[in-house]
């Protein structure tokens, strides 16, 4: 199942990564919560942890070996999510769990912490299927290296995604940096960016589609304090993604629209929001109006705009009683 990008809408991913912790049935859960929302994907880390971390690192080995799980259940969860009409993107975190990667979901996700690791870069590209790569940890000549040697690397650019991304947990907002998304699309044309983001509420989102970003991933999480797992307090619930989603929307409808031309509601409102010309006094046929003998107002019932200077010198052709307004028809 290929990647749809619609023209003028961002393609957002729910990051589910490993907010199941371990369970199938809490990650099957969370993509059909997902699904609900309007995202158009859900993510995953898939990861044997012997090819992920040191053996040494116990601590963290012991919480990733709860929270891995094999490569049937991901299968599994891909039905699943295609069941529910989105697509399974997956970060590998190990060279096996790319070359799997590789036969079943609809795109490759690289990690920040993998962005200067060409090997498991080149498996990614090898399956000729989308390749998102996020650029945390890299400064912005960095980044730019980075793409213009994935670019050289793969050809089909229409494949490729670039997502700036500042690895912190949570970001705060003053280091965001969303300016790069622009400068990025700015520099490179023909490629889609987007934005990775690890700060607390939906905001950044929002910014980073107004900056330019195609695609927008988002930790998502069925309880922020769901446990002391630290990816829960950073991602959006059922509520906080839909609401992106929606926002979003209205944010497009809002940007991507141009047009030199007034809309219906503006021209309504013109016929009663521009001043016309009311008598002052009682005005004699072949007067002269003048700013003494009229006063221009905002009309008591909608009419059609004639500019106020049109009135200034011109002669009326009927007699017009005190406040009574004055017509362009009115004139000689």
């Amino acid at each position: 199942m290929r990647l749809k990008f619609k023209k003028k809408s961002a393609y957002v991913i729910a990051e589910i990564g490993n907010n199941h912790e371990g369970s199938i049935s809490r990650a099957k859960k969370m993509i059909k919560l997902a699904s609900k929302t309007g995202v158009d994907a859900v993510k995953f880390q898939t990861f044997k942890t012997s090819g992920f971390i040191s053996n040494k690192a116990k601590e963290k080995s012991i919480i990733l070996n709860k929270f891995q799980l094999s490569q049937a259940n991901f299968k599994e969860l891909k039905s699943y999510a295609h069941k529910h009409k989105l697509n399974f993107i997956s970060t590998p975190l190990d060279l096996d769990s790319a070359y799997f990667l590789g036969k079943i979901s609809d795109a490759i996700k690289i990690s920040s912490g993998d962005n200067n690791y060409f090997k498991m870069i080149e498996i990614a590209l090898s399956f000729n299927k989308n390749v998102i790569i996020s650029t945390g940890l890299l400064n912005f000549k960095e980044a730019n290296k980075l793409i213009k040697k994935v670019t050289n690397k793969f050809r089909n650019k229409k494949k490729l995604i670039f997502l700036h991304c500042v690895s912190s947990y949570p970001v705060k907002y003053k280091n965001a940096n969303l300016k790069r998304i622009s400068k990025f699309k700015e520099r490179w044309k023909n490629i889609k960016f987007g934005y990775s983001d690890h700060t607390l509420g939906i905001e950044a989102c929002l910014a980073s589609r107004i900056l330019g970003a195609d695609v927008i991933e988002k930790h998502f999480t069925i309880n922020k304090n769901f446990s002391n797992f630290r990816d829960h307090s950073l991602s959006a619930d059922f509520t906080d993604m839909k609401h992106l989603v929606l926002s979003l929307k209205r944010i497009e409808q809002m940007i991507f629209k141009f047009s030199e031309n007034l809309s219906m509601d503006e021209k309504k409102n013109a016929k009663i929001f521009r001043r016309q010309p009311y008598a002052f006094k009682d005005l004699k046929t072949n007067e002269v109006l003048n700013e003494k003998n009229i006063r221009f107002l905002r009309p008591h019932l909608p009419v059609n705009f004639t500019d106020p200077q049109f009135f200034l010198g011109k002669k009326l052709k009927k007699k017009i009683s005190k406040n009574q307004l004055i017509k362009k028809s009115d004139i000689k």
